[in-house]
């Protein structure tokens, strides 16, 4: 059940948009301007990493970090991280 579920999620980062960006980053509290939001999802629908692999997880976070900022990348991951612990799967990021 629980690579069902984490295919679904992955799934579902590949087709996040701007906005929906923008709302978690409302949401959570982290800061996203408009261009970081296009970079983002642009990287996100190329990305064939596997986020709940530590490794994998690195991998998918440097390449957003080339693409745009370290910054921004952070601002990804704590977003990861927020929703994790709203599902109650922060356990799979580990």
């Amino acid at each position: 059940m629980k690579n069902v579920a984490q295919q679904f999620i992955t799934q579902r980062l590949k087709h996040l948009t701007v906005s929906d960006i923008h709302s978690y980053s409302k949401k959570y509290r982290i800061p996203v301007s408009k261009a970081e939001a296009v970079a983002i999802v642009k990287a996100l629908k190329k990305n064939k990493e596997n986020p709940f692999d530590p490794e994998g997880r690195k991998r998918m976070l440097m390449k957003l970090a080339a693409i745009t900022s370290k910054d921004t990348a952070r601002s990804v991951n704590k977003i990861l991280i927020k929703m994790a612990k709203e599902y109650g799967v922060e356990d799979w990021l580990k």
